[in-house]
C-alpha cells in the first residue's frame, strides 16, 4: 500500500508529522494493529526505498 505524505515544498517537520499520522491511521485499520505489520519503507519518487520498521 502506498501513501503520499509530502512534497518538495514542505519542511522536514511537516513531512515527519504526516508520516506519523499516516502510519498510525493505516495501522489502526488493521485487525491486529502492529501485529500485522512486518516492515515499513519510506520512498522518494526517484530514490530507493528506505526501511523504517
Amino acid at each position: 500500500m502506498g501513501v503520499a505524505v509530502g512534497n518538495l515544498d514542505m519542511e522536514e517537520k511537516q513531512i515527519f508529522q504526516n508520516v506519523q499520522m499516516s502510519v498510525n491511521f493505516l495501522v489502526s485499520l488493521l485487525k491486529k494493529n502492529w501485529q500485522n505489520v512486518r516492515c515499513l519503507y519510506l520512498k522518494s519518487t526517484m530514490g530507493p526505498p528506505n526501511r523504517v520498521f
